[in-house]
């Protein structure tokens, strides 16, 4: 069993938020461009290795299918958004978590997220995409859903998971939503089920 991400912890009332956690790795020059309703160009630097950027090269396509954005890899940090790199006990804090992003709501955000080498080695590649959508989806701003069939619920997905209707409703609170996707009640994260629905919907 591996646990999904680190659970972010509820606020008091009158408590300041907590911060994210932070690394020496610089960041994104254009981070600030996740918190956009209309994202744009949105760059993505995959730091990890295998078998991660395959899992962040496939999580981008599908939220190319999602919002009204252009994601996609990008190599310069004077041009990305997002930075995936390698993260270590200090920032996972458990042998078991396999990937932490920061969340835009929190102080100190930069647009990483941190992912651990050895926790992918026991996953299969459903779930290191399934975990590569999830994380992406903190770092548009979606916070853990308590539906287990969500991408956003926070233990062991295993690529079979769906955006919900709370999903899609947060995410359209934020930002802009292609067409074919606002007012679903739920959307598979499985590419061939997005591909086949966006094709049906276009029909």
């Amino acid at each position: 069993m591996w646990l999904g991400c680190v659970s972010a912890s509820p606020i008091g009332q009158g408590e300041q938020p907590q911060s994210n956690w932070t690394s020496p790795d610089t960041p994104c020059a254009k981070f600030d461009d996740l918190r956009k309703p209309l994202m744009g160009t949105i760059g993505v630097k995959i730091d990890a290795a295998e078998p991660w950027a395959d899992g962040f090269r496939r999580a981008i396509r599908f939220w190319n299918t999602v919002l009204i954005a252009d994601f996609h890899e990008e190599t310069d940090l004077k041009a990305c958004s997002v930075r995936v790199i390698h993260g270590g006990a200090a920032i996972l804090s458990s042998s078991n978590v396999a990937a932490r992003s920061q969340f835009t709501d929190r102080p100190k955000f930069r647009g990483k997220i941190a992912v651990s080498p050895t926790v992918a080695r026991e996953m299969s590649s459903a779930e290191v995409y399934a975990a590569a959508v999830h994380e992406l989806g903190h770092i548009l701003g979606l916070k853990h859903n308590a539906s287990s069939r969500s991408v956003m619920y926070f233990l062991d997905l295993d690529g079979t998971e769906v955006l919900d209707d709370e999903d899609i409703l947060e995410l359209g609170r934020r930002h802009q939503l292609r067409v074919e996707i606002a007012g679903k009640h739920f959307l598979a994260i499985d590419q061939r089920s997005v591909e086949i629905c966006l094709q049906y919907s276009l029909m």
